[in-house]
C-alpha cells in the first residue's frame, strides 16, 4: 500500500524540462503551512492538512486536486482548506465560513467563495464585451456542491462500474457486495487498489474514476473554488477566464475550471506544470 501511495505522489506525473524548474508543490506548500498560523498555534504541518505518507486517498486527492490550494496561499480572503478530505459536519462548516457568495448567472443561481466569484464576474463582464458568453454547465451545481451532493455523483460512477466489472468476472460478487457497506474513505480506497489493476471505472470504463468524479468530500467544488463552464471549448473563453485567475486543473474534466486567483506567468512559481490534454491546457501539481 505505502508503494502504490509512493507511486502516485512520484509517478503519476510526466515531469518536463520545465516541471524541473518549477518548485515541487508539497514542498512549497509544507513550507508555508509551517509558517503560517491557526489560532493560538504557530507551524501547521502537513500532514494535518493532506496524509499523504500513510493515506492512499489523500496522496491521490492531493495530486488531482490540489492546485485549489494556490488561491489561499495567494489571497488571505480565500479560505484556507484546512484539510483535503471533508465528511458531511466538515463540509457544512468549511462552507458556513469561507464567505459564500450567490449570484445569479445565465437564469442558474450559484455559489462561490467571494474572491473567485468577483474574479468570475469580472471575467463574464469582459466576454460581454467581446460578444462572448461564460455561463454555468449543469445548473447550480456548476459550483458549489454539498457533501451529498459528491457521494450522489460518486456512486453514478461507482455502482455501474462495481456492475460491469462483475459481469465481466473480474471482481467477485461478494467482494461488490463488501464494497457497497464500506465507509466512503475505505470505499475510495478500495476502488484505486481496483484501479490499479486497471479495473476502471469512469463512465466509458477507460480510466480513473477521479478523472470523472471527485471522491466525496474532496471535490474543489465543496471549497467553493469551481465552475464547470459551459463555454469550455472556446479558447477566447478560457483566455478571459485565465486572465482572470481561473484555470483547468483537473486532467480530462474539460469543462471544469478551478479559481487560483493568479496569472499565468506566477503558475510555476506556485508549484504547477503545465500539460496539455485534448488540445486544452491544464495546470497540476509538480510532484
Amino acid at each position: 500500500m505505502r508503494y502504490l501511495i509512493y507511486a502516485i505522489l512520484i509517478g503519476i506525473l510526466t515531469i518536463s524540462t520545465a516541471a524541473q524548474q518549477t518548485p515541487n508543490f508539497r514542498d512549497l506548500l509544507t513550507k508555508t503551512l509551517a509558517q503560517s498560523k491557526r489560532g493560538n498555534q504557530t507551524g501547521i504541518k502537513f500532514s494535518e492538512v493532506c496524509n499523504v505518507d500513510e493515506d492512499i486517498v489523500a496522496a491521490r486527492v492531493f495530486a488531482d486536486y490540489g492546485a485549489m490550494f494556490v488561491a489561499a496561499l495567494k489571497n488571505p480572503l480565500v479560505k484556507f482548506p484546512n484539510n483535503c478530505l471533508l465528511d458531511s459536519n466538515g463540509v457544512q462548516t468549511y462552507q458556513s465560513k469561507a464567505s459564500p457568495t450567490i449570484q445569479t448567472i445565465g437564469r442558474v443561481q450559484i455559489t462561490l467563495q467571494k474572491p473567485a466569484m468577483d474574479a468570475l464576474l469580472d471575467a463574464i463582464a469582459e466576454a460581454k464585451q467581446k460578444n462572448l458568453t461564460i455561463s454555468p454547465r449543469g445548473g447550480s451545481e456548476a459550483a458549489s456542491r454539498s457533501y451529498e451532493d459528491t457521494v450522489r455523483l460518486w456512486n453514478s460512477r461507482f455502482v455501474p462500474g462495481l456492475n460491469h466489472w462483475v459481469a465481466k468476472g473480474k471482481i467477485s460478487r461478494k467482494d461488490a457486495e463488501t464494497a457497497k457497506k464500506m465507509n466512503i474513505h475505505d470505499q475510495v480506497a478500495t476502488v484505486l487498489d481496483w484501479e490499479s489493476q486497471r479495473l476502471w471505472f469512469s463512465t466509458g470504463f477507460d480510466k480513473s474514476i477521479l478523472y470523472s468524479v471527485a471522491a466525496p468530500g474532496a471535490s474543489q467544488h465543496v471549497f467553493m473554488l469551481a465552475l464547470d463552464v459551459s463555454e469550455f471549448s472556446n479558447k477566447q473563453v478560457r483566455d478571459i477566464l485565465a486572465k482572470h485567475g481561473w484555470f483547468q486543473t483537473v486532467q480530462s474534466d474539460l469543462p471544469h475550471f478551478t479559481y487560483l486567483g493568479v496569472s499565468r506567468d506566477e503558475l510555476s512559481n506556485y508549484g504547477l506544470v503545465r500539460k496539455v490534454v485534448s488540445g486544452q491546457e491544464f495546470w497540476i501539481p509538480n510532484l
